[in-house]
Parts: structure tokens; C-alpha cells; sequence
């Protein structure tokens, strides 16, 4: 392969640009399949030889979200992101803004991804678009802190502790895009640190620490909880498999995420990576990553598992909605143990919840400041 858009892809592996170059042919060659890109650690250059090979694909099917699939090739872990072709010729997403900002193109029919590589180019570091940015992290940190609270509310304090560290995390994402650094699956917790430290603020970080349980963990504790990951992911994918036929009344993201999440290749790509991060002695950093994966798998598994007990989901009460189901025994038990939440109290959720919200709102109320102070405004 050749040098595109700036980038040198003749520096990736050779094993790696044969991979590209046949999937790339063979997406180009679909009707639907406007636009091929790389991005993410290979396009930015940080991936280590296990990292997941991402694809975004875009294609003109009608459909209305990004949804992954996974297939392995020589050895590489590929993931297709689909998104809609109007994502890339009307109004941008801003959840989007990091993979076309990171995009190196591979195949672009009509100019579509030349030219939205060129805008946000001139717009990803610029302060109108950070605070688009920043205002999603908002809402969706507004979501899991009103879902802690009224887990809260119900008693189910172990969801209420999961839920509240979600909830911070996505609001502290603040910090990391206004420093415009990437945010990644695999090195958020050092993004966050290192952003917290630059931005004068790393109270903010130390409140997440203990928020979402992530201080004086050992080499011993993030091993055990991959241990842990791979038993819940052992039932999921079982359970899956046993009632494939009730994937059909699924919603379309929940269902492509099950099947996504249930491949073989799914459990191989989180082993690896985790098992790198650790070696390189992160320990919080492997384990805020198996835990990410391991609530959304979680939440994915227990819309199906309701449907087929034919019971009512309440996803605010999520574990105890776990426990309660009757394949999820052995899950619920392995989930408390992996996030540490087996012996929380009442009044230990209550601590919890209340740092996370009083550290979100502060995050909130120095929002417009910070991007102010350290990003470059709009010309």
C-alpha cells in the first residue's frame, strides 16, 4: 500500500497492510460501501501487536447508528464500524469527530471522506466543536449519574456504585478533549491523569480513583478481574448461543452488540490487550478496561436474558435485575466480585454517589472556562 493522506502505512506490519489491502477490496467491491478508513491505535500509531485493527465503513444502507462487527484474518482482529453514509455529508455527529480526525483513507468513492477529512481538520481543535464534544459527555453523564440515583433510590446500592463511576468518567472525558488527546478503551486512565495534571485540576482525578475503585489495585487484582471477565463471558456467549432465536426481537443495537460481543474473537481481543497492559504494569488502566467491557456486555445480556424469562427489565437496577434472573446466578456473583461492590452499604453508595455528583458538577461549571483557557478559539 502507499502513503495516504500524510500518513506511511508502508511503516505498519507487512502482514498488516495485506490484511488491509484484501478487506478494503473486498468492501469496496459492495454497492452500499461508500467510504473505507483506518483509525484508531494503528492510525495513530500506539498499537502494540495485539491491538483490534478499526475499519470505519461507510455505507448507504438505511440504517440510523454505528454498529461493529469483528472477523479475524491472519491473525488481526478486525473491526468493521458501519455508520451511516449522512453522517459524512449532512451534520457530523460529534461522536464521531475522533475516528475521522484519526482517519487514514483507504478507499473513498466520490470524495466523500477527502472532504470531511479536510473539515475537521480545521475544526477538531478549535473551541466550537470541543464544546459540542464536551456537551455530549454531559448527557451522557447526566444518564448514568440519574441511573445511579435512582438505583439508589431502590436499594440496589451495587448498581448505584457502577453506575455513579460511569457517570463521572463520562464527564471527566471533559478534560481529555480539551487537551485533544484521543480517548481510548485502553489508555483512558493515563489520558485522564495526565489531563487532570496540565488543566491544574488533579482533584478531579483522584476523585475518580475512588469513585470507580481504581486505587492500590496490584498485578494480582487486575489478572483476577480478566479472570472474572472471561467466566461471565463463558455464560453470555452460552446463553446466546442456546436462545439465538429470541435475538430477533431485540433492538437492532442490542442485538448487533450480542453478536459482536459473543465471537470468539471478542474474548481473544480483550485477553490480549488486557494481558499487554498489564505486563506494562497499569494496573488500573487494565482493569477500568475489562470492567468498561464487562458492565456494557452485562447490560446487553440482560435485555435477553428478560425476554426470554418473560420478565420486565428495570436497566436502573441492573444488578439486581442480575440476580434475580434465573441463568444469571452465577454471573451476578462473578460481576460483584470483578467491580468490588460484594459488601457496599448504604451509606458507602451514598459516599460514592455523592462525590461523583458534587466532582461532575464541578467538572460542569468549569467546562466553559477550560475550554476558554486552553482552546484555541474559532477564527
Amino acid at each position: 500500500m502507499r502513503r495516504v493522506d500524510g500518513v506511511d502505512l508502508a511503516r505498519l506490519p507487512d502482514r498488516l497492510r495485506l490484511v488491509l489491502e484484501r478487506v478494503v477490496q473486498s468492501l469496496s467491491r459492495r454497492e452500499t460501501v461508500s467510504g473505507v478508513s483506518l483509525f484508531g491505535s494503528w492510525s495513530r500509531g500506539d498499537a502494540a501487536m495485539g491491538s483490534d485493527v478499526d475499519l470505519l465503513v461507510v455505507d448507504g444502507r438505511d440504517f440510523k447508528c454505528e454498529y461493529v462487527d469483528r472477523f479475524e484474518v491472519e491473525g488481526f482482529l478486525v473491526d468493521l464500524n458501519y455508520i451511516p453514509q449522512e453522517w459524512v455529508t449532512g451534520l457530523v455527529p460529534p461522536e464521531i469527530d475522533q475516528k475521522l480526525y484519526e482517519m487514514v483513507v483507504l478507499h473513498d468513492n466520490g470524495w466523500l471522506l477527502a472532504k470531511i477529512k479536510d473539515w475537521i481538520f480545521q475544526t477538531y481543535g478549535r473551541s466550537g466543536r470541543v464544546g459540542l464534544r464536551t456537551k455530549v459527555y454531559l448527557v451522557e453523564s447526566d444518564i448514568y449519574l440519574s441511573r445511579a440515583a435512582s438505583a439508589y433510590g431502590r436499594g440496589d446500592f451495587q448498581s448505584a456504585c457502577v453506575f455513579a463511576g460511569m457517570g463521572l468518567e463520562s464527564m471527566l472525558k471533559i478534560l481529555v478533549d480539551v487537551n485533544l488527546l484521543p480517548i481510548s478503551n485502553t489508555h483512558f486512565v493515563g489520558a485522564l491523569e495526565m489531563s487532570a495534571n496540565r488543566l491544574e485540576c488533579p482533584k478531579f482525578f483522584a476523585s475518580y480513583l475512588v469513585v470507580s475503585r481504581l486505587y492500590s489495585l496490584s498485578r494480582r487484582d487486575a489478572e483476577r478481574k480478566v479472570g472474572l471477565f472471561r467466566v461471565v463471558w463463558d455464560d453470555v456467549s452460552s446463553f446466546v448461543k442456546t436462545n439465538a432465536s429470541a435475538l430477533d426481537s431485540l433492538h437492532f443495537k442490542v442485538r448487533s452488540k450480542l453478536k459482536y460481543y459473543g465471537k470468539p474473537g471478542f474474548l481473544r481481543g480483550v485477553s490480549i490487550r488486557s494481558q499487554e497492559i498489564i505486563r506494562a504494569g497499569m494496573y488500573a488502566e487494565a482493569s477500568r478496561y475489562v470492567l468498561r467491557v464487562l458492565i456494557d456486555l452485562l447490560e446487553n445480556y440482560a435485555w435477553l436474558a428478560s425476554v426470554v424469562e418473560g420478565v420486565k427489565l428495570n436497566y436502573t437496577t441492573l444488578f439486581r435485575s442480575l440476580k434475580g434472573l434465573k441463568a444469571s446466578t452465577r454471573m451476578y456473583e462473578t460481576a460483584v466480585e470483578a467491580f468490588g461492590v460484594g459488601d457496599v452499604s448504604q451509606r458507602g453508595a451514598e459516599e460514592v454517589l455523592n462525590l461523583a455528583r458534587e466532582t461532575a458538577l464541578d467538572v460542569r461549571w468549569q467546562r466553559k472556562n477550560l475550554i476558554h483557557r486552553f482552546v484555541e478559539p474559532l477564527a
